[in-house]
């Protein structure tokens, strides 16, 4: 496990207990903490620092600091812990990570292709929020460029992303057509017949 990752966790679970700000907001959005925790960990309202390029850290007082929901991302096997992700709590679209490593919450789903098969689509969550409600069922974005990556090779053997709706169907095509148009080709050599 990453030492910045094990570090993170002791702080966040050395909070005193658990704290009512989790248990208010785990009750508010309809989220069963026996369902979510074998694949995502305990939820927990903390502080964080929101910091550049979506990522995040926890501040050293709480000049600064927004409330938000932290969750364990693991990895492709389901069980290895590779980032943390947050959002605050007031904006839960507004989606952060410690590492900048995990592309997507349930990263287990995407890479077993028995999820998506015979027609069937990977289901894929709005946000990290919306991905607990439904018991961590499927995947929900969490490093888009990361992302679109999976997102590719799902199609590559013939799977299909389910988004939310309509809107999350449009916000899904045009961040894959972004990274794609980000993407440079160039040649070491014109071409022998360029003029």
């Amino acid at each position: 496990m990453n030492l910045r990752i094990l570090i993170a966790l002791t702080e966040i679970y050395d909070l005193e207990g658990p704290r009512l700000a989790t248990v208010d907001y785990l009750v508010e959005h309809g989220i069963d903490i026996n369902r979510v925790a074998g694949f995502c960990g305990s939820p927990t309202v903390a502080p964080i620092t929101l910091l550049p390029n979506q990522c995040f850290d926890f501040p050293d007082h709480g000049a600064g600091a927004v409330e938000s929901v932290v969750i364990e991302a693991r990895g492709e096997d389901g069980e290895t812990l590779i980032d943390l992700v947050a959002w605050p709590v007031a904006d839960p679209s507004d989606v952060r990570t410690l590492l900048g490593v995990a592309p997507i919450l349930g990263l287990w789903a995407a890479h077993n292709s028995a999820t998506y098969i015979f027609g069937r689509p990977l289901v894929l969550s709005r946000t990290p929020l919306e991905w607990l409600q439904a018991g961590c069922t499927g995947s929900a974005v969490a490093v888009p460029d990361l992302a679109t990556r999976i997102f590719l090779d799902i199609a590559d053997i013939g799977g299909r992303i389910g988004a939310s709706d309509h809107t999350h169907q449009r916000e899904l095509k045009g961040s894959l057509q972004d990274m794609i148009r980000r993407v440079e080709i160039v040649s070491p050599k014109p071409d022998r017949g360029a003029a």
